[in-house]
């Protein structure tokens, strides 16, 4: 009898059109038989009833998940809901478009490194990126790099900082915004070349955006020699891609 009126309930379940339409006592699960041999270690019986999440329960958790993530990426408020569709595509940002693209849709460790001067539309496609990619349920950190150095000098207080900067080293994937606009002294230089190196060793999926073109960077830092040694993990972990244009908040 337990097994007929796991079957009705099922037979129920069939023709539900959503969460809202359950009539079950635990809302979005179904009942089924599990008669895995495993389970005889532990029931005396030849099969077990188990609750299972239903189809329309398994997708709102993802989308709960995906929600999280979106909260919890870092995008700044103007940029939480962009996405490919409202970026505006131009004969100078069609091949960034199509790195962005590239680097959303890859399951590999590409990593790349988006430059142009300001106003080009760097960090709005970083930030389009950084949702893309949560939408598709995967953990991504979006920072500015002059916010992270901030956030880095309020840990010390806190005495977090160890635990600061390792989220930054071993977020799954991280997008660092607007390296270059931060006061580059020597510590700064100490910081960014920790994480970059860290990512470039263990191949963690970055995207970098600045104004500054990869052969001009090393110069900006104030340890010429560190500068140099930041460029050339950036050099042997991402590729280059270069946003023309002009400073579409100046001609809006």
């Amino acid at each position: 009898m337990e097994i007929l009126d796991v079957e009705a309930e099922q037979e129920k379940c069939k023709a539900c059109q959503g969460l809202e339409y359950c009539t079950h006592l635990d809302k979005g699960y179904f009942k089924f038989i599990n008669n895995d041999d495993e389970m005889f270690r532990y029931y005396t019986h030849y099969y077990h009833v188990s609750d299972y999440p239903c189809r329309y329960e398994r997708q709102r958790r993802q989308q709960a998940h995906i929600k999280r993530l979106l909260e919890s990426s870092g995008v700044p408020r103007i940029y939480k809901e962009i996405s490919f569709d409202e970026y505006k595509e131009t004969d100078e940002n069609r091949k960034a478009i199509e790195a962005a693209h590239w680097i959303v849709n890859d399951d590999k460790d590409s990593s790349v490194y988006f430059y142009g001067s300001k106003g080009t539309g760097k960090t709005m496609l970083s930030c389009v990126i950084t949702n893309e990619i949560a939408r598709r349920g995967k953990v991504v950190l979006f920072s500015s790099v002059p916010d992270l150095m901030a956030d880095i000098r309020a840990s010390f207080k806190g005495g977090n900082t160890e635990e600061v900067i390792n989220s930054v080293k071993n977020a799954p994937i991280l997008v660092l915004d607007d390296l270059g606009a931060e006061r580059a002294t020597e510590w700064v230089g100490e910081q960014i070349f920790a994480i970059i190196n860290a990512r470039y060793a263990d191949r963690k999926k970055t995207v970098i955006t600045s104004n500054f073109a990869p052969d001009e960077l090393a110069a900006h830092f104030a340890d010429k020699t560190q500068g140099e040694r930041i460029v050339s993990r950036i050099y042997g972990m991402c590729a280059r891609v270069q946003i023309k244009g002009k400073d579409w908040r100046m001609s809006a």
